[in-house]
């Protein structure tokens, strides 16, 4: 096996040539201070010796690193967020020429005195894009702004540096794709939204029901929320459901559910299947979800721009790491996924 060429530094360069380090660090870089003779001479024994720049040493320098911490806030170690997300900003950070570095940070474990984020420790990072479900504590406010590092949320509703889906324009678009095919006792199924203070509701539910009961009243048709009032267990929402679409006489059941999520979904899907409900022939279906295919069924679906959140929340930081200013922030919409389950009603 052939031994490796060893490592040239600058020093190395300099002592073979006979010139100064700094002299031989500035030809390199290009500075007018070197005469074009002997920056010529340096850059060629460079080429010759197989010189590579200290990056590491660089970055420390200049302190830009061409990298960005995306810092995820989970409730939990086992919680993971959708991957379309981290694959958005991927792909908007490679535009802009800078890397992604991820951390995750389990929110309990930190508020009972855990360590900070590492990257936010070690500064090795341009900016910071951060992605929570909540709302997040002001511990971790207070380090994200001790850093010194801009900083652009991800999927959080603020004015300013940070990129989310339009989730009440989804809530609309759900009702309008099911007015449009004909249906007029359309009802929106959540199964947290009846018992769940606000304040420990993902602001999403609140929004997609609101956009829900505006598209209804647009339509001139009267609401109905399917949420139970008490919390009934993860395991008990099917049979709450089941349970409540059973008393109610044919000609008052929904022949439409808009669903918050997939969860959702899954829930009416067992239910209607128990009631010997076929969908969409008796009963239509919709949802908003990042992916077309729920448990390998092509069902009609709102879809959640994860991709494009997080490009735009990418370009934010770019535009922050260029300008320093604060930038407004990004409303992305969501797009509308034609499946197979919605009937289309015949007048």
């Amino acid at each position: 096996m052939p031994a490796k060429k060893p490592f040239i530094t600058q020093y190395d360069l300099a002592t073979r040539l006979g010139v100064g380090q700094k002299t031989v660090s500035r030809a390199l870089a290009g500075e007018p201070r070197v005469a074009p003779e002997l920056r010529a001479r340096i850059v060629a024994a460079a080429k010759k010796f197989g010189y590579r720049p200290n990056q590491s040493a660089r970055s420390v320098k200049s302190r830009r690193f061409d990298r960005v911490l995306f810092l995820q806030l989970v409730e939990a170690a086992d919680q993971r967020i959708d991957s379309g997300i981290i694959d958005g900003i991927s792909d908007g950070l490679a535009e802009i020429g800078r890397s992604l570095v991820i951390e995750r940070l389990v929110v309990p474990d930190f508020l009972a005195g855990g360590p900070a984020p590492r990257g936010l420790q070690e500064m090795m990072v341009d900016g910071v894009l951060v992605h929570g479900n909540l709302d997040p504590s002001a511990q971790i406010e207070v380090v994200l702004a001790s850093s010194g590092l801009p900083v652009v949320w991800v999927n959080r509703v603020l004015e300013h540096d940070a990129a989310y889906p339009d989730d009440h324009g989804g809530g609309r678009l759900m009702v309008e794709r099911l007015v449009a095919a004909g249906h007029r006792r359309i009802a929106w199924f959540d199964g947290m939204l009846g018992f769940r203070p606000a304040v420990e509701l993902h602001y999403s539910r609140i929004q997609r029901h609101a956009g829900y009961l505006a598209a209804m009243s647009a339509a001139g048709l009267a609401p109905r929320t399917l949420s139970p009032a008490q919390d009934p267990g993860r395991d008990g929402q099917f049979e709450w459901l089941l349970s409540h679409l059973q008393v109610l006489p044919e000609r008052q059941r929904p022949t439409a559910i808009a669903c918050y999520g997939s969860y959702e979904a899954l829930t009416v899907l067992h239910a209607a299947g128990r009631l010997g409900l076929r969908i969409p022939e008796d009963l239509s279906l919709i949802l908003a979800h990042h992916e077309t295919l729920v448990v390998g069924i092509r069902l009609d679906v709102a879809l959640v721009p994860s991709e494009a959140m997080g490009r735009a929340a990418a370009a934010l930081l770019g535009w922050r790491l260029a300008n320093t200013r604060r930038t407004p922030a990004v409303i992305v919409p969501f797009n509308l996924y034609s499946g197979f389950s919605v009937r289309l009603l015949t007048p």
